[in-house]
Protein backbone atom coordinates (compact mmCIF):
# COMPACT_ATOMS: atom_id res chain seq x y z
CA UNK A 1 0.00 0.00 0.00
CA UNK A 2 2.81 2.40 0.87
CA UNK A 3 4.47 1.58 -2.44
CA UNK A 4 1.32 2.60 -4.27
CA UNK A 5 1.14 5.92 -2.40
CA UNK A 6 4.74 6.70 -3.26
CA UNK A 7 4.20 5.80 -6.91
CA UNK A 8 1.13 8.10 -7.01
CA UNK A 9 3.05 10.94 -5.36
CA UNK A 10 5.98 10.56 -7.77
CA UNK A 11 3.56 10.57 -10.72
CA UNK A 12 1.92 13.78 -9.45
CA UNK A 13 5.24 15.52 -9.06
CA UNK A 14 6.26 14.31 -12.49
CA UNK A 15 3.05 15.65 -14.02
CA UNK A 16 3.58 19.01 -12.35
CA UNK A 17 7.17 19.09 -13.53
CA UNK A 18 6.04 18.39 -17.08
CA UNK A 19 3.48 21.17 -16.80
CA UNK A 20 6.17 23.57 -15.60
CA UNK A 21 8.91 22.31 -17.91
CA UNK A 22 11.03 25.29 -18.86
CA UNK A 23 9.34 27.62 -16.29
CA UNK A 24 10.36 28.87 -12.92
CA UNK A 25 6.81 30.05 -12.22
CA UNK A 26 3.76 27.91 -11.47
CA UNK A 27 0.19 28.03 -12.80
CA UNK A 28 -1.92 30.33 -10.67
CA UNK A 29 -5.58 31.14 -10.16
CA UNK A 30 -6.04 34.72 -9.05
CA UNK A 31 -9.25 35.92 -7.41
CA UNK A 32 -9.52 39.68 -7.57
CA UNK A 33 -12.09 42.45 -7.32
CA UNK A 34 -13.17 44.65 -10.19
CA UNK A 35 -10.99 47.69 -11.01
CA UNK A 36 -7.91 46.23 -9.33
CA UNK A 37 -4.76 45.06 -11.16
CA UNK A 38 -3.29 41.58 -11.39
CA UNK A 39 0.18 40.27 -12.33
CA UNK A 40 0.45 36.90 -14.08
CA UNK A 41 4.00 35.41 -13.88
CA UNK A 42 5.79 33.78 -16.80
CA UNK A 43 9.36 33.19 -15.66
CA UNK A 44 11.21 31.12 -18.26
CA UNK A 45 14.33 29.18 -17.32
CA UNK A 46 17.48 30.87 -18.60
CA UNK A 47 19.20 28.40 -20.89
CA UNK A 48 21.28 30.93 -22.79
CA UNK A 49 18.84 31.11 -25.69
CA UNK A 50 16.78 34.12 -26.74
CA UNK A 51 13.17 33.53 -25.67
CA UNK A 52 10.08 35.00 -27.27
CA UNK A 53 7.06 35.31 -24.92
CA UNK A 54 3.53 35.48 -26.13
CA UNK A 55 0.33 35.77 -24.07
CA UNK A 56 -2.97 34.39 -25.34
CA UNK A 57 -6.55 34.42 -24.15
CA UNK A 58 -9.20 32.38 -25.94
CA UNK A 59 -6.97 32.23 -29.05
CA UNK A 60 -6.62 36.02 -29.04
CA UNK A 61 -3.04 37.31 -28.95
CA UNK A 62 -2.75 39.79 -26.09
CA UNK A 63 0.97 40.64 -26.21
CA UNK A 64 4.24 39.60 -27.93
CA UNK A 65 7.69 40.38 -26.53
CA UNK A 66 9.07 40.70 -30.10
CA UNK A 67 6.29 42.99 -31.26
CA UNK A 68 5.40 45.36 -28.42
CA UNK A 69 3.10 47.40 -30.62
CA UNK A 70 0.72 44.40 -30.96
CA UNK A 71 -0.60 44.71 -27.38
CA UNK A 72 -4.37 44.21 -27.57
CA UNK A 73 -5.37 46.77 -24.97
CA UNK A 74 -4.05 49.77 -23.09
CA UNK A 75 -4.85 47.83 -19.92
CA UNK A 76 -2.31 45.14 -20.87
CA UNK A 77 1.41 45.48 -20.00
CA UNK A 78 4.06 42.89 -20.87
CA UNK A 79 7.20 43.12 -18.76
CA UNK A 80 10.73 42.14 -19.84
CA UNK A 81 10.68 39.12 -17.51
CA UNK A 82 7.66 37.75 -19.41
CA UNK A 83 5.04 38.62 -16.77
CA UNK A 84 1.73 40.14 -17.85
CA UNK A 85 -0.14 42.80 -15.90
CA UNK A 86 -3.84 43.43 -16.45
CA UNK A 87 -4.83 46.86 -15.16
CA UNK A 88 -8.33 47.80 -13.83
CA UNK A 89 -9.78 44.34 -14.40
CA UNK A 90 -13.34 44.06 -15.63
CA UNK A 91 -15.81 41.18 -15.31
CA UNK A 92 -15.09 40.13 -18.88
CA UNK A 93 -11.41 39.67 -18.00
CA UNK A 94 -12.25 36.44 -16.16
CA UNK A 95 -10.87 33.31 -17.82
CA UNK A 96 -7.68 31.45 -18.73
CA UNK A 97 -4.49 33.21 -19.82
CA UNK A 98 -1.79 31.21 -21.66
CA UNK A 99 1.89 32.15 -21.52
CA UNK A 100 3.81 30.70 -24.51
CA UNK A 101 7.62 30.68 -24.40
CA UNK A 102 9.22 30.15 -27.80
CA UNK A 103 12.92 29.25 -28.11
CA UNK A 104 15.03 27.98 -30.98
CA UNK A 105 15.96 24.31 -31.41
CA UNK A 106 16.52 22.13 -29.67
CA UNK A 107 14.34 23.64 -26.89
CA UNK A 108 11.21 24.49 -28.95
CA UNK A 109 8.26 26.15 -27.15
CA UNK A 110 6.38 25.53 -23.87
CA UNK A 111 3.15 26.93 -22.37
CA UNK A 112 1.80 27.70 -18.93
CA UNK A 113 -1.83 28.45 -18.08
CA UNK A 114 -3.04 30.95 -15.48
CA UNK A 115 -6.58 31.94 -14.55
CA UNK A 116 -8.22 35.16 -13.42
CA UNK A 117 -11.52 35.13 -11.52
CA UNK A 118 -12.94 38.63 -11.20
CA UNK A 119 -15.23 38.81 -8.17
CA UNK A 120 -18.14 41.22 -8.20
CA UNK A 121 -21.27 41.86 -6.19
CA UNK A 122 -24.50 40.08 -7.12
CA UNK A 123 -27.28 41.29 -9.35
CA UNK A 124 -30.71 39.75 -9.74
CA UNK A 125 -33.56 39.73 -12.27
CA UNK A 126 -37.03 38.31 -11.79
CA UNK A 127 -39.10 35.92 -13.87
CA UNK A 128 -41.58 37.27 -14.80
CA UNK A 129 -39.46 40.27 -15.74
CA UNK A 130 -42.24 42.73 -14.86
CA UNK A 131 -42.04 41.69 -11.21
CA UNK A 132 -45.81 41.10 -11.24
CA UNK A 133 -47.62 37.77 -11.28
CA UNK A 134 -51.35 37.09 -11.38
CA UNK A 135 -52.93 33.64 -11.07
CA UNK A 136 -56.30 32.17 -10.14
CA UNK A 137 -56.98 30.75 -6.71
CA UNK A 138 -56.03 27.07 -6.70
CA UNK A 139 -53.38 27.33 -9.42
CA UNK A 140 -49.63 26.81 -9.05
CA UNK A 141 -47.38 29.79 -8.34
CA UNK A 142 -44.07 29.69 -10.21
CA UNK A 143 -41.65 32.59 -9.69
CA UNK A 144 -37.90 32.80 -10.17
CA UNK A 145 -34.90 35.02 -9.57
CA UNK A 146 -31.94 34.82 -11.96
CA UNK A 147 -28.67 36.01 -10.42
CA UNK A 148 -25.21 36.99 -11.56
CA UNK A 149 -22.12 37.44 -9.45
CA UNK A 150 -18.79 35.88 -8.53
CA UNK A 151 -18.71 33.88 -6.35
CA UNK A 152 -22.10 32.39 -7.27
CA UNK A 153 -24.73 34.14 -5.12
CA UNK A 154 -26.78 32.38 -2.45
CA UNK A 155 -30.53 33.09 -2.70
CA UNK A 156 -33.10 33.45 0.08
CA UNK A 157 -36.81 34.37 -0.12
CA UNK A 158 -38.84 36.63 2.13
CA UNK A 159 -42.40 37.87 2.55
CA UNK A 160 -43.92 40.47 4.84
CA UNK A 161 -43.95 37.77 7.53
CA UNK A 162 -40.21 37.17 7.34
CA UNK A 163 -37.89 34.68 5.64
CA UNK A 164 -39.48 31.66 3.99
CA UNK A 165 -37.99 28.50 5.53
CA UNK A 166 -36.82 26.39 2.58
CA UNK A 167 -34.97 23.11 2.76
CA UNK A 168 -32.37 24.30 0.29
CA UNK A 169 -31.23 27.42 -1.52
CA UNK A 170 -33.12 27.75 -4.74
CA UNK A 171 -33.66 30.44 -7.38
CA UNK A 172 -37.19 29.16 -8.07
CA UNK A 173 -40.18 29.38 -5.73
CA UNK A 174 -43.07 27.07 -6.52
CA UNK A 175 -46.19 26.43 -4.42
CA UNK A 176 -49.94 25.88 -4.61
CA UNK A 177 -52.09 29.01 -4.25
CA UNK A 178 -54.74 27.41 -2.07
CA UNK A 179 -55.29 30.54 -0.01
CA UNK A 180 -55.93 34.06 -1.30
CA UNK A 181 -53.98 35.43 1.67
CA UNK A 182 -50.81 34.18 -0.05
CA UNK A 183 -51.07 37.30 -2.21
CA UNK A 184 -48.44 39.93 -1.53
CA UNK A 185 -44.82 40.84 -2.17
CA UNK A 186 -42.19 38.12 -2.44
CA UNK A 187 -38.58 39.27 -2.17
CA UNK A 188 -35.52 37.31 -3.28
CA UNK A 189 -32.18 38.30 -1.78
CA UNK A 190 -28.88 37.31 -3.43
CA UNK A 191 -25.65 37.43 -1.42
CA UNK A 192 -22.10 36.33 -2.24
CA UNK A 193 -19.97 38.21 0.27
CA UNK A 194 -18.96 40.87 -2.24
CA UNK A 195 -20.60 44.24 -1.83
CA UNK A 196 -24.22 44.64 -0.78
CA UNK A 197 -26.86 41.93 -1.33
CA UNK A 198 -29.04 42.28 -4.42
CA UNK A 199 -32.78 42.46 -3.89
CA UNK A 200 -35.69 41.96 -6.29
CA UNK A 201 -39.45 41.85 -5.75
CA UNK A 202 -42.31 39.90 -7.28
CA UNK A 203 -45.82 41.08 -6.43
CA UNK A 204 -48.22 38.13 -6.43
CA UNK A 205 -51.92 38.76 -6.89
CA UNK A 206 -54.30 35.84 -6.60
CA UNK A 207 -57.56 36.19 -8.50
CA UNK A 208 -60.64 34.91 -6.64
CA UNK A 209 -64.40 35.24 -6.77
CA UNK A 210 -65.98 37.73 -4.37
CA UNK A 211 -66.19 36.95 -0.67
CA UNK A 212 -68.82 38.69 1.43
CA UNK A 213 -68.82 39.19 5.18
CA UNK A 214 -71.97 40.44 6.90
CA UNK A 215 -71.44 41.53 10.49
CA UNK A 216 -75.17 41.96 11.17
CA UNK A 217 -77.26 39.58 9.03
CA UNK A 218 -80.32 40.61 11.05
CA UNK A 219 -81.10 44.31 11.52
CA UNK A 220 -83.91 45.50 13.75
CA UNK A 221 -85.65 48.76 12.83
CA UNK A 222 -88.72 50.64 13.96
CA UNK A 223 -90.97 52.48 11.48
CA UNK A 224 -89.86 56.06 10.95
CA UNK A 225 -86.22 55.66 11.96
CA UNK A 226 -83.09 55.56 9.84
CA UNK A 227 -81.23 52.28 9.34
CA UNK A 228 -78.11 51.11 7.52
CA UNK A 229 -77.53 47.63 6.06
CA UNK A 230 -73.87 46.69 5.59
CA UNK A 231 -71.70 44.10 3.87
CA UNK A 232 -67.94 43.87 3.35
CA UNK A 233 -66.76 42.58 -0.04
CA UNK A 234 -63.28 41.40 -0.96
CA UNK A 235 -62.38 40.20 -4.45
CA UNK A 236 -59.74 40.31 -7.14
CA UNK A 237 -60.39 41.58 -9.73
CA UNK A 238 -62.51 44.18 -7.99
CA UNK A 239 -66.14 43.17 -7.69
CA UNK A 240 -69.23 45.02 -8.81
CA UNK A 241 -71.60 45.25 -5.84
CA UNK A 242 -75.34 45.69 -6.06
CA UNK A 243 -78.26 45.51 -3.63
CA UNK A 244 -81.46 43.58 -4.38
CA UNK A 245 -84.87 43.51 -2.71
CA UNK A 246 -87.71 41.12 -3.56
CA UNK A 247 -85.62 39.69 -6.44
CA UNK A 248 -85.25 43.11 -8.06
CA UNK A 249 -82.34 45.53 -8.24
CA UNK A 250 -82.76 48.33 -5.74
CA UNK A 251 -84.07 51.60 -7.09
CA UNK A 252 -82.13 54.31 -5.31
CA UNK A 253 -83.85 57.51 -4.24
CA UNK A 254 -83.20 60.35 -1.85
CA UNK A 255 -84.66 58.08 0.87
CA UNK A 256 -82.74 54.91 -0.09
CA UNK A 257 -79.06 55.59 -0.82
CA UNK A 258 -76.17 53.29 -1.72
CA UNK A 259 -72.71 53.99 -0.24
CA UNK A 260 -69.30 52.36 -0.35
CA UNK A 261 -65.92 53.14 1.21
CA UNK A 262 -63.20 50.72 0.15
CA UNK A 263 -64.50 47.21 0.72
CA UNK A 264 -67.39 48.36 2.91
CA UNK A 265 -70.73 48.68 1.17
CA UNK A 266 -73.93 49.94 2.77
CA UNK A 267 -77.56 50.65 2.00
CA UNK A 268 -78.97 53.64 3.88
CA UNK A 269 -82.75 53.69 4.37
CA UNK A 270 -84.23 56.87 5.81
CA UNK A 271 -87.66 56.93 7.46
CA UNK A 272 -88.25 53.17 7.42
CA UNK A 273 -91.68 52.10 6.18
CA UNK A 274 -93.60 48.87 6.66
CA UNK A 275 -92.95 48.04 3.01
CA UNK A 276 -89.18 48.16 3.62
CA UNK A 277 -89.14 45.08 5.83
CA UNK A 278 -87.79 41.90 4.30
CA UNK A 279 -84.66 40.26 2.93
CA UNK A 280 -82.04 42.40 1.19
CA UNK A 281 -79.43 40.74 -0.97
CA UNK A 282 -75.86 42.04 -1.14
CA UNK A 283 -74.58 40.67 -4.45
CA UNK A 284 -70.99 40.90 -5.70
CA UNK A 285 -69.64 39.70 -9.04
CA UNK A 286 -66.39 39.68 -11.00
CA UNK A 287 -64.98 37.61 -13.85
CA UNK A 288 -64.54 34.59 -11.57
CA UNK A 289 -68.04 34.33 -10.18
CA UNK A 290 -70.94 35.71 -8.15
CA UNK A 291 -71.45 35.69 -4.38
CA UNK A 292 -74.55 36.75 -2.45
CA UNK A 293 -75.39 37.28 1.21
CA UNK A 294 -78.72 38.17 2.81
CA UNK A 295 -79.32 40.96 5.31
CA UNK A 296 -82.72 40.85 6.95
CA UNK A 297 -84.47 44.09 7.90
CA UNK A 298 -87.17 43.39 10.44
CA UNK A 299 -89.32 44.92 13.11
CA UNK A 300 -88.60 41.82 15.22
CA UNK A 301 -86.05 42.19 17.99
CA UNK A 302 -82.40 41.42 17.36
CA UNK A 303 -81.18 38.09 18.75
CA UNK A 304 -80.29 38.35 22.43
CA UNK A 305 -76.62 38.53 23.44
CA UNK A 306 -75.45 36.88 26.65
CA UNK A 307 -73.18 39.13 28.68
CA UNK A 308 -69.88 37.93 30.09
CA UNK A 309 -71.09 38.96 33.54
CA UNK A 310 -73.24 35.82 33.57
CA UNK A 311 -71.89 33.52 36.29
CA UNK A 312 -72.54 30.64 38.64
CA UNK A 313 -74.09 31.82 41.92
CA UNK A 314 -74.00 28.48 43.76
CA UNK A 315 -73.45 24.79 43.21
CA UNK A 316 -76.99 24.45 41.82
CA UNK A 317 -77.74 27.87 40.27
CA UNK A 318 -76.53 30.19 37.54
CA UNK A 319 -77.36 33.85 36.95
CA UNK A 320 -77.77 34.93 33.31
CA UNK A 321 -77.60 38.47 31.97
CA UNK A 322 -78.47 39.26 28.36
CA UNK A 323 -79.21 42.26 26.17
CA UNK A 324 -81.67 42.70 23.34
CA UNK A 325 -81.92 45.56 20.83
CA UNK A 326 -85.57 46.37 20.12
CA UNK A 327 -87.28 49.71 19.56
CA UNK A 328 -90.51 48.00 20.58
CA UNK A 329 -90.81 46.77 24.21
CA UNK A 330 -89.97 43.14 24.89
CA UNK A 331 -93.10 41.33 26.00
CA UNK A 332 -91.54 38.03 27.00
CA UNK A 333 -88.55 35.74 26.60
CA UNK A 334 -88.24 32.05 25.93
CA UNK A 335 -85.35 30.54 27.89
CA UNK A 336 -84.15 27.14 26.67
CA UNK A 337 -81.59 25.04 28.51
CA UNK A 338 -80.31 21.46 28.70
CA UNK A 339 -77.35 19.43 29.88
CA UNK A 340 -74.44 19.58 27.51
CA UNK A 341 -72.91 16.45 26.04
CA UNK A 342 -70.35 16.55 23.26
CA UNK A 343 -71.88 15.22 20.06
CA UNK A 344 -75.44 15.87 21.25
CA UNK A 345 -77.09 17.06 24.45
CA UNK A 346 -80.11 15.96 26.38
CA UNK A 347 -83.70 17.13 26.12
CA UNK A 348 -84.29 20.88 25.92
CA UNK A 349 -86.36 22.54 28.68
CA UNK A 350 -88.21 25.77 28.05
CA UNK A 351 -89.20 28.55 30.42
CA UNK A 352 -91.17 31.73 29.74
CA UNK A 353 -89.76 34.85 31.39
CA UNK A 354 -91.61 38.18 31.57
CA UNK A 355 -90.24 41.06 29.57
CA UNK A 356 -90.04 44.77 30.28
CA UNK A 357 -93.06 46.11 28.43
CA UNK A 358 -92.74 49.48 30.17
CA UNK A 359 -89.11 50.05 29.11
CA UNK A 360 -88.33 53.13 27.03
CA UNK A 361 -84.75 52.38 25.98
CA UNK A 362 -84.15 50.41 22.75
CA UNK A 363 -81.58 48.29 24.66
CA UNK A 364 -83.28 45.80 26.96
CA UNK A 365 -81.22 44.13 29.69
CA UNK A 366 -82.57 41.10 31.56
CA UNK A 367 -81.21 39.12 34.47
CA UNK A 368 -82.46 35.65 35.30
CA UNK A 369 -81.29 33.26 38.02
CA UNK A 370 -81.80 29.59 37.11
CA UNK A 371 -81.90 27.30 40.16
CA UNK A 372 -82.22 23.59 40.81
CA UNK A 373 -79.32 22.63 38.55
CA UNK A 374 -77.03 19.66 39.17
CA UNK A 375 -73.72 20.39 40.78
CA UNK A 376 -70.47 20.12 38.77
CA UNK A 377 -72.41 19.82 35.51
CA UNK A 378 -72.12 21.44 32.10
CA UNK A 379 -75.19 23.00 30.45
CA UNK A 380 -76.08 25.13 27.45
CA UNK A 381 -78.75 27.78 27.04
CA UNK A 382 -80.51 29.87 24.38
CA UNK A 383 -82.83 32.89 24.62
CA UNK A 384 -85.55 34.17 22.24
CA UNK A 385 -87.31 37.52 22.61
CA UNK A 386 -90.84 38.59 21.63
CA UNK A 387 -91.98 42.11 20.92
CA UNK A 388 -95.33 43.19 19.46
CA UNK A 389 -94.28 41.94 16.02
CA UNK A 390 -93.33 38.38 17.00
CA UNK A 391 -90.45 36.18 18.13
CA UNK A 392 -86.81 36.92 17.36
CA UNK A 393 -84.23 34.49 16.13
CA UNK A 394 -82.47 32.47 18.87
CA UNK A 395 -79.39 33.89 20.52
CA UNK A 396 -76.02 32.25 20.16
CA UNK A 397 -75.79 29.13 22.33
CA UNK A 398 -74.17 29.85 25.69
CA UNK A 399 -72.29 26.99 27.31
CA UNK A 400 -72.03 27.23 31.09
CA UNK A 401 -71.46 25.06 34.17
CA UNK A 402 -72.22 24.93 37.82
CA UNK A 403 -69.53 25.07 40.48
CA UNK A 404 -67.15 22.12 40.61
CA UNK A 405 -67.38 21.18 36.92
CA UNK A 406 -64.13 20.71 34.97
CA UNK A 407 -63.31 24.07 33.39
CA UNK A 408 -62.66 24.36 29.67
CA UNK A 409 -61.17 27.73 28.68
CA UNK A 410 -63.15 27.63 25.42
CA UNK A 411 -66.40 26.73 27.11
CA UNK A 412 -68.22 30.03 27.30
CA UNK A 413 -68.98 31.99 24.15
CA UNK A 414 -67.07 29.52 21.92
CA UNK A 415 -68.65 26.34 20.61
CA UNK A 416 -67.46 23.14 19.01
CA UNK A 417 -68.58 21.48 15.80
CA UNK A 418 -72.07 20.53 16.99
CA UNK A 419 -73.12 24.19 17.39
CA UNK A 420 -75.06 24.37 14.13
CA UNK A 421 -76.85 21.09 14.83
CA UNK A 422 -77.86 22.32 18.28
CA UNK A 423 -78.96 25.66 16.92
CA UNK A 424 -81.13 24.10 14.23
CA UNK A 425 -82.83 21.99 16.90
CA UNK A 426 -83.53 25.11 19.01
CA UNK A 427 -84.94 27.02 16.03
CA UNK A 428 -87.24 24.13 15.19
CA UNK A 429 -88.46 23.86 18.77
CA UNK A 430 -88.89 27.61 19.00
CA UNK A 431 -90.86 27.78 15.76
CA UNK A 432 -93.15 24.98 16.98
CA UNK A 433 -93.74 26.76 20.26
CA UNK A 434 -94.87 29.87 18.42
CA UNK A 435 -98.02 28.11 17.26
CA UNK A 436 -99.24 28.32 20.85
CA UNK A 437 -99.27 32.03 21.74
CA UNK A 438 -99.55 33.03 25.37
CA UNK A 439 -102.43 35.06 26.68
CA UNK A 440 -102.74 38.65 25.41
CA UNK A 441 -105.19 41.46 25.91
CA UNK A 442 -107.89 42.46 23.45
CA UNK A 443 -105.37 44.20 21.22
CA UNK A 444 -103.03 41.24 21.18
CA UNK A 445 -100.09 43.31 22.39
CA UNK A 446 -100.11 43.49 26.21
CA UNK A 447 -98.64 40.56 28.12
CA UNK A 448 -100.63 38.84 30.87
CA UNK A 449 -98.07 38.50 33.63
CA UNK A 450 -100.33 36.30 35.81
CA UNK A 451 -100.63 33.75 33.02
CA UNK A 452 -96.88 33.74 32.48
CA UNK A 453 -96.17 33.12 36.15
CA UNK A 454 -98.70 30.29 36.17
CA UNK A 455 -97.05 28.69 33.16
CA UNK A 456 -93.61 28.99 34.74
CA UNK A 457 -94.83 27.38 37.96
CA UNK A 458 -96.53 24.61 35.98
CA UNK A 459 -93.35 23.97 34.02
CA UNK A 460 -91.34 23.81 37.23
CA UNK A 461 -93.73 21.32 38.80
CA UNK A 462 -93.67 19.06 35.75
CA UNK A 463 -89.87 19.12 35.64
CA UNK A 464 -89.57 18.35 39.35
CA UNK A 465 -91.95 15.38 39.09
CA UNK A 466 -90.31 14.07 35.92
CA UNK A 467 -86.66 14.45 36.86
CA UNK A 468 -86.67 14.04 40.59
CA UNK A 469 -86.13 17.61 41.75
CA UNK A 470 -84.00 18.37 38.68
CA UNK A 471 -84.67 20.60 35.70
Amino acid sequence: MMSFVWIFYICMIGAQAMANRGFRSYPTKVKIYEHESVLLPCYVEDQGAQTRVRWWREEILLADSFEQELQSSERITLYSNGSLRVHHVQREDSGEYVCQAIRPSPWGHVTQVHEIEVMYSPSVKTIPASGELEINLGETVDMQCVTKGVPAPVISWRTKDGEIPLLDVRPQLRFHADNRNLSGRYTCVATNGVGDPAVAHIDLRIRYKPEIYVKKPWVHAYPGIRVQLECTVTAFPEAKVEWYFKNETMKYTSRIVKHNVGNDHSLLIRNVKATDYGSYLCGASNSLGITEKIVELSELANPAIFKKESRSTSGTSYNFIWEVDSYSPIIEYQFWFRKYRRGGGGEWHKLYIPGDSDAVSPVHTRSFNLTGLDTATHYEAVVLSRNRYGWSHPSEILRFHTEGAPINSNENFKLDGDEEQNKVAVIQLASMSQHYPLATDANGSAYNRVTVLSLILSSLCILIITNGNRY
